[in-house]
């Protein structure tokens, strides 16, 4: 990883903290990092690469040794605990939209390794419509809704608290959560 790589991104974290992600441009970013504008593109395609590299250096390398190890509920809090770290940061990704979104980013690693892990657990699932694909989309899908909510709360949440909130929401039925 290069010395360029890491300012460019880093410039691109100041600008989202400024001025919001959509508004910010590629010659902001080269600007800020003060290179020119192709130096960007050998490095990254657009700016929604940049999140996707910030995010899979700063926060899914580190976790997916805890995933890969079998300790999915730990890689789990370590991702929130991390974000929480630079929430401000990812407050101002967290409502994009589209394909390349940041939301996009954050499912996409989740269903892949968990669709990994229960590929190579063995284990036949409770039934035939139950798919490693339809349950690694499925617990995906949750784990950034907890996200959403959790940057976008007026209330100020934990990111243990939020973790809690996901176990929960991803192992538990229904009946048990509404049984007095």
């Amino acid at each position: 990883m290069t010395e360029i790589k890491k300012t460019l991104a880093e410039s691109f974290k100041e600008l989202v903290m400024e001025k919001g992600f959509q508004k910010i441009i590629v010659k902001d970013i080269t600007d800020r990092a003060n290179v020119k504008r192709p130096t960007f593109y050998s490095y990254f395609r657009d700016k929604y690469d940049v999140v996707e590299w910030i995010y899979l250096q700063e926060i899914w390398l580190p976790s997916r040794s805890l995933m890969e190890g079998g300790y999915a509920h730990e890689a789990l809090r370590f991702i929130l605990v991390s974000m929480e770290k630079d929430k401000d940061f990812y407050r101002k990704l967290v409502n994009q939209d589209g394909q390349n979104s940041f939301g996009e980013i954050v499912k996409k690693y989740i269903r892949e390794e968990s669709e990994k892990i229960l590929r190579e657990s063995g284990k036949e699932p409770p039934h035939r419509l139950l798919t490693s694909e339809l349950i690694s989309e499925y617990l995906s899908s949750i784990f950034w809704f907890m996200i959403k909510r959790w940057l976008t709360s007026q209330e100020e949440i934990s990111a243990l608290e939020a973790i809690e909130v996901y176990q929960i929401l991803a192992s538990d039925s229904l009946d048990s959560m509404f049984k007095k």
